[in-house]
């Protein structure tokens, strides 16, 4: 059986999308029967209590997540919220700490904890976690608007380096390669770019890891993206042609 897989697995997912928190809590009580030490079904389980209120319950559930699987950032993050809403703040800094040094990236744990660290009046350490939240948000929002045009203004140099006439072979080869050298470099970015995009994604309130990111899988999404570049690369090069055939 898989990880993720267990019996009534996709009608409490449901559920839980739904906002059904009792009914798919009790799916979850069901499966812990038979799957006592299933991190991701008390992982989920203790997410619903948060839902419910029930965040000395959600703690517990918790601590048993983590004696079993230590290395969940969503765990800490669930823990983190149970200590804050219990007013444990000192103790919900460790747990979110936890969940940053697990997931760097998790831009969740690193809202919370600028959040807690606010209510602590510890200014100086919220504003760092903001920072670097912004660091970490700023290429889900604007990477693809920049990268596109990166890529369709290369494609306008080249397109015009392709209409030169009468310049030397080697120095025209040699710029059209830097220029190719640039567009791969381009791609790479973006690649990463959406990795991490993904990986900020990855968050306590998704439970429901069946849940794909929206590029779905990452070789899928991966080919979709270099694909696109190209395409914009393309329709840059047949630009910059047509410019500078007008003009001349």
């Amino acid at each position: 059986m898989a990880h993720h897989d267990f019996p009534g697995s996709e009608e409490a997912f449901r559920l839980a999308q739904e906002g059904k928190i009792h009914e798919a809590l009790a799916c979850y009580d069901k499966a812990l029967i038979s799957y006592p030490k299933n991190d991701f079904i008390l992982n989920n389980k203790a997410i619903a209590l948060i839902s419910l209120g029930r965040y000395e319950e959600s703690l517990a559930c918790s601590q048993k997540v983590i004696a079993i699987n230590s290395y969940n950032a969503d765990v800490w993050i669930n823990k983190g919220i149970a200590l804050e809403k219990l007013g444990r703040l000192p103790e919900a800094v460790d747990a979110l700490e936890q969940a940053v040094a697990i997931s760097p990236y998790n831009a969740y744990a690193r809202a919370l904890l600028g959040i807690v660290y606010q209510n602590l009046e510890q200014y100086d350490k919220a504003e760092a976690q903001n920072r670097k939240l912004q660091e970490i948000v700023f290429p889900r929002e604007y990477a693809g608007f920049f990268f596109a045009v990166a890529t369709f203004l290369l494609g306008l140099l080249l397109g015009g380096l392709l209409s030169v006439e009468g310049k030397p072979l080697p120095v025209t080869l040699g710029s059209e390669g830097i220029i190719i050298l640039f567009f791969g470099i381009i791609c790479i970015l973006y690649v990463r770019a959406l990795r991490l995009q993904i990986e900020t994604r990855r968050d306590v309130v998704s439970v429901g890891s069946q849940e794909k990111g929206i590029w779905g899988n990452g070789g899928t999404s991966e080919a979709v993206v270099l694909g696109f570049l190209v395409f914009v690369f393309f329709i840059g090069t047949v630009s910059g042609i047509g410019i500078w055939q007008y003009f001349r």
